[in-house]
């Protein structure tokens, strides 16, 4: 089953001479985490671009946190070292899952067939869609143990038949 029923639709994407006080008042502003960086030659008025970096809001807090201070007109780009782990919107839920537990990363963009950002997994999703998905097999689970019990009771209670 391909990424796109699992990944969010609502991302956020900054071209790299975005300030990180811009980028972080677009992530209070949109309600994310996170923004997805875009080299500066991308036209952001079609289809967003390959990314070339990811900065979170933990990234911010921890910089600010190594250095005890963090310019806020410093630009995102230094963030953007264009290794960013991306999956493909073909990809299954469960491939994609190894691969972020594998580079120890959170969330991923996902990218349709022309390389173009599509969406975000986030690990917070797949933790609720899957905590559902368990939740439904558990229900299973006890309905079976019920409709067992209910069948067993009447069982018990037919009468017996006489064969002569």
């Amino acid at each position: 089953m391909s990424l796109e029923k699992f990944m969010r639709k609502d991302f956020v994407t900054v071209p790299m001479g975005t300030t990180i006080l811009e980028a972080a008042r677009l992530m209070l502003d949109r309600h994310v985490g996170d923004v997805i960086i875009l080299d500066e030659d991308i036209d952001y008025s079609s289809v967003p671009g390959t990314p070339v970096g990811l900065l979170t809001d933990r990234d911010i807090v921890l910089t600010f946190a190594k250095a005890g201070r963090l310019d806020p007109s410093s630009k995102v780009s230094i963030f953007a070292n264009g290794n960013v782990m991306t999956a493909s919107i073909t990809d299954g839920l469960g491939e994609t899952i190894k691969k972020m537990s594998q580079s120890g990363i959170r969330r991923i963009p996902v990218l349709n067939s022309n390389k173009k950002v599509a969406g975000v997994l986030y690990t917070d999703d797949c933790i609720e869609l899957l905590g559902e998905e368990l939740n439904s097999l558990a229900t299973i689970m006890k309905n079976a143990v019920k409709r067992e019990k209910l069948q067993q009771r009447l069982d018990d209670t037919e009468e017996p038949y006489l064969y002569l």
